[in-house]
């Protein structure tokens, strides 16, 4: 285990390393590879991952606390019991990325499309989806109560088991995708319809 604080990694290959337990601390990383890393109960805190590569990257119970990822594309990257709690995604290809049985609340996914994502189980409390749009994405049993959706879309996903507040339906505009009966009553009920 390694403690890292305030340190710098630019243009590194990390590509295919195995980290477990090692800390990061307001560090940096600009431009490095990181596909097919695996973590395993990492702590990023305040870190921010700048024009870095993660496909196919691997973490498990690894936590990005307050984090920023910037361009940094994602493609086949697993996330697993994970916290990202108050991080943020910008400019970032979210393509086959699945992160389930995490804790996302207060995270930025705002402006991003998501699509062929596993949210499986994961917690997007007050989360940022504002513009966000997901299509063929699979957010079953997740926590979306308080999150801000005004302009999201989501298009052919399963959206069975989770958790949604009223304002959700009006903010967001759903399509093609699968959800609970007591889904369809309140999207009717929030759109104005009676129901007989």
């Amino acid at each position: 285990m390694t403690a890292y604080v305030d340190h710098t990694f630019d243009e590194e290959d990390l590509s295919g390393q195995t980290w477990s337990g090692d800390t990061f601390d307001d560090c940096t990383f600009l431009d490095c590879d990181l596909s097919e890393l695996t973590t395993e109960a990492v702590v990023f805190t305040r870190c921010s991952f700048v024009g870095c590569r993660l496909a196919d990257s691997e973490h498990r119970r690894t936590a990005f606390r307050t984090c920023t990822l910037d361009r940094c594309p994602m493609p086949g990257a697993t996330f697993t019991d994970c916290s990202l709690l108050g991080s943020t995604i910008t400019q970032s290809l979210m393509r086959r990325v699945a992160m389930t049985d995490c804790d996302m609340s207060l995270m930025s996914l705002g402006g991003l499309t998501l699509h062929r994502v596993d949210l499986t189980g994961s917690r997007l409390r007050e989360a940022n989806l504002a513009s966000t749009t997901v299509t063929s994405s699979t957010l079953a049993g997740v926590d979306l109560t308080g999150s801000r959706a005004v302009g999201a879309t989501v298009t052919d996903s399963d959206l069975r088991g989770a958790r949604i507040d009223p304002a959700f339906w009006v903010a967001a505009r759903v399509t093609a995708t699968v959800v609970d009966h007591d889904h369809a009553v309140d999207y009717a009920l929030a759109h104005g319809l009676r129901l007989a």
